[in-house]
């Protein structure tokens, strides 16, 4: 049973791997420049101690996560473990958010993550950054 609860400490080294992991999976060949190390230190450093992190716990196994910058009204990172993408992690991960954030908030995606963008429209975010910004998503 998939249960939401707030990020420990001690979820840093499963929740970035997974970030890796499903970044990674978008599309076949796609490679970020930046070595896991320095997913490490950007999650450690820019991520936890300013945002809300909340992740998906399936029995001790962590299979999802969302990053909220409340303040700016941003869901600045929402994953879901490849394996179990298609079980509703995702669309519970983004009710947290709007919950966290009721007055609205914007998240960015890559423009050819197209699995991620029909997820966000079937849960009513609404594409909003134009042609110069396709990756803007807006819900509320």
């Amino acid at each position: 049973m998939v249960k939401l609860r707030d990020y420990r400490v001690e979820d840093q080294d499963a929740v970035v791997t997974l970030w890796w992991r499903s970044w990674h999976s978008i599309r076949p060949g796609l490679r970020h420049p930046q070595p896991l190390a320095a997913w490490h230190t950007r999650w450690a450093g820019d991520i936890v101690p300013w945002q809300t992190v909340v992740v998906a716990d399936d029995e001790g196994t962590v299979v999802g996560f969302a990053a909220t910058d409340v303040s700016a009204g941003e869901l600045t990172q929402i994953f879901v473990e490849p394996g179990h993408k298609g079980e509703g992690i995702g669309g519970r991960l983004l009710a947290r958010a709007k919950r966290l954030m009721p007055d609205g908030f914007r998240l960015h995606t890559l423009t050819d993550n197209l699995d991620s963008r029909r997820s966000y429209e079937r849960h009513g975010l609404i594409p909003g950054g134009g042609p110069d910004q396709p990756d803007q998503w807006y819900g509320d």
